[in-house]
């Protein structure tokens, strides 16, 4: 059986423009002589529809068959672009979750699931549609097989109060859960599977970090990326129930992966309108992904700059005896400003920070289990860095 969608998600599948099917089919001399005739230049009009080119999305397939390794084959029909994750995860939201229903998030979480989830597929702005069910770990690591029974008791609590749960949300590499900026052993990712399975839940995994991860020395053994996309789902869950997200910030492309739940992708499809990728991101990501010298060298930057970033900030913050958490993955150090600026609230250390002209983001703003902790950025060019981490200091001194 396929994925069961919620009720708004069937709606909107069934909505899906039948202009689309137009879109899909567009007269060319060369590659589709017997197509519908489109006289205007194609890019800078509707293009193949709103959910993304052709052309990108044969390249993202090539790009994350080559970067993801899945167990099967991606085709452009696993795909609907989006112009950023969160429109991909929004998708999700309203496809699989019905008013009043909750998704399963693990503290602390990207602050903006709050409304990526809830916010427009809410009845009104006070009243959020989706909500977020929080998974509390204490002392248990979020990335370990411990963890998952947290999850067990969360959903039990949770159904014992009457809440509709549809869906888990995993980051890997998480934003910025726990010791944030690390990836889930694969053992674990099944963990999570099987207990969706077991509990019908869909598993939207969150990968737009996915190949933002180096080497730290401090952390050998830690487990390098591993897409959900790469497990074999047999005996495992319904490949239905897994969805995948990835994407590029920048540039304002989001991508939602399903392979086996077509309706997910046509109920996304029916609220393409509000989502369309600019056409020029379209084509700029597509000229990109093509380039393979280009998309290897950019990675090994990218990884390369991000070690050295990582590595002066947190050996300044070990000098000024500012605790944090080890990472080898993402953008974000999780620091401990608490630790440091005694008897102090959230508010009086960011007031702290303001006056230095320095926003760091506070940890209770990402559903932290603790207070005083902190989520530095610190994916900057060094000069930039260095006068952050200066003004940071100076701040809490």
């Amino acid at each position: 059986m396929q994925g069961e969608l919620s009720e708004r998600g069937k709606g909107l599948a069934a909505q899906r423009p039948s202009f689309l099917a137009v879109l899909s089919d567009l007269w060319s001399p060369t590659s589709n002589p017997d197509g519908i005739l489109q006289a205007n230049a194609h890019a800078l009009t509707y293009g193949d529809g709103f959910s993304g080119s052709h052309k990108l999305k044969e390249s993202l397939c090539r790009f994350m068959n080559s970067q993801f390794s899945p167990q099967s084959t991606l085709y452009p029909s696993h795909l609907v672009i989006t112009s950023g994750v969160s429109n991909a995860i929004e998708c999700c939201a309203w496809a699989l979750a019905d008013h009043g229903d909750f998704v399963m998030v693990g503290r602390p979480y990207f602050n903006a699931f709050r409304t990526t989830f809830g916010m427009r597929p809410g009845a009104r702005l006070t009243d959020f549609s989706v909500r977020l069910l929080e998974v509390d770990f204490g002392e248990i690591d979020p990335f370990s097989m411990a963890a998952v029974q947290q999850y067990e008791r969360a959903l039990t609590e949770g159904k014992s109060r009457g809440l509709r749960i549809k869906a888990l949300i995993l980051c890997s590499p998480h934003n910025p859960l726990g010791n944030l900026g690390r990836c889930y052993p694969e053992s674990v990712l099944k963990e999570y599977l099987k207990f969706c399975s077991r509990n019908g839940l869909h598993v939207i995994s969150d990968e737009i970090y996915a190949l933002s991860v180096w080497d730290n020395p401090c952390i050998p053994d830690a487990p390098g990326f591993r897409s959900i996309l790469s497990i074999n789902l047999e005996g495992i869950i319904d490949p239905s129930f897994v969805h995948t997200d990835f994407g590029a910030t920048g540039l304002r492309i989001g991508c939602l992966v399903s392979q086996s739940n077509k309706l997910l992708l046509e109920a996304a499809e029916g609220i393409s309108l509000y989502n369309i990728p600019s056409s020029l991101a379209d084509q700029i990501t597509t000229s990109l992904l093509l380039d393979d010298s280009f998309v290897t060298k950019y990675i090994a930057i990218n990884r390369a700059r991000l070690a050295d970033s990582y590595h002066f900030a947190t050996k300044t913050l070990r000098s000024h005896g500012i605790p944090y958490l080890e990472c080898n993955a993402a953008f974000f150090i999780w620091i401990n400003l608490g630790a440091v600026v005694k008897d102090s609230t959230a508010e009086d250390i960011l007031g702290r920070l303001r006056k230095e002209k320095i926003y760091i983001a506070a940890g209770e703003h990402y559903g932290a289990e603790e207070t005083g902790w902190f989520r530095l950025v610190f994916s900057h060019p060094l000069n930039v860095l260095e006068e952050g981490l200066k003004r940071m200091i100076q701040s809490i001194q």
